[in-house]
């Protein structure tokens, strides 16, 4: 696993990426009951929310795995929640520990990424979009997981069309 959050609150350092990292990705918004997934296409250049898996459902590193073949990725980005302060508290390790998790199951390579402000800069497209508090709850984690890949992805310019 590569960490490549920010850990100033500016842009993140250029971390080494696993070798094999490429696009197209998939993203994680994980908490502790719902779990965001968002996708990249081929070429970096659009991200999108897919879905929400259930964190509490024990089957979901094998749901990630589906998505993960219906959508040929080649790696994963993790959203690492710190403090705004740039420490790691209680659902940072969490999310650390979900990733482990999904390891067990998927040999596939994943990368952190500071994810902190994704789920208010996810609230506040929805909400520009005039959709109604139901839906805005409805998307906001698969939402935030697009923001994380974005943010992501402008880290690391050079990583989309990497393909083979």
């Amino acid at each position: 696993m590569t960490d490549n959050s920010r850990t100033d609150g500016g842009i993140a350092p250029q971390a080494p990426l696993p070798p094999a990292f490429s696009t197209p990705l998939l993203a994680l918004d994980i908490g502790t009951i719902r779990i965001g997934v968002a996708v990249c296409d081929r070429l970096g250049i659009s991200c999108r929310g897919v879905t929400c898996l259930m964190r509490r459902d024990t089957g979901w590193p094998k749901q990630l795995g589906k998505l993960v073949s219906e959508y040929g990725a080649k790696g994963i980005v993790a959203g690492l929640p710190k403090n705004m302060d740039g420490t790691e508290g209680v659902q940072a390790a969490d999310a650390r520990s979900a990733v482990k998790e999904l390891g067990r199951h998927l040999k596939l390579p994943v990368v952190f990424q500071d994810e902190r402000l994704s789920s208010w800069t996810a609230k506040e497209r929805l909400y520009g979009q005039g959709l109604s508090e139901k839906k805005v709850k409805e998307r906001l984690d698969q939402t935030a997981a697009a923001v994380i890949l974005e943010d992501f992805l402008s880290a690391h310019p050079g990583i989309a069309g990497k393909y083979r």
